[in-house]
């Protein structure tokens, strides 16, 4: 489940896109969690993705909040976005080593451009 909070529209478009597209090319498609997505503006980062602290208020057993800094282009909110998903890819199956970042930056811009030639975009 997806909610997506703040942001213009077409980010809000994009978001589902992109999110969407993730979920079935990180193999997340049969995994159960949900996601909260936060489009506002953010102080030194691109973005984040933490565990939600709300979770228990489901029985759905992964949840997450991604925030991601508004006013990006679109190359770098959709790379942002893939990165994030990574993450949570990271969490759910419990590869996460270190800072989890030497997998994002392997991935992100790969998979970004995957997304961006697919045409969806």
């Amino acid at each position: 489940m997806l909610t997506i909070r703040g942001g213009k529209q077409y980010e809000k478009r994009i978001a589902q896109i992109t999110i969407d597209w993730a979920i079935s090319n990180l193999s997340l498609g049969d995994k159960k969690f949900t996601l909260r997505l936060l489009i506002q503006a953010l102080e030194d980062c691109y973005g984040e993705c933490l565990p939600d602290k709300r979770r228990w208020l489901s029985d759905i057993p992964y949840s997450f909040v991604i925030k991601i800094n508004a006013g990006m282009t679109i190359r770098d909110f959709v790379s942002t976005l893939i990165h994030e998903m990574i993450h949570v890819r990271q969490y759910i199956e419990d590869t996460w080593t270190h800072d989890g970042e030497r997998e994002c930056e392997e991935l992100e811009m790969f998979l970004t451009d995957k997304l961006w030639q697919s045409g969806l975009i």
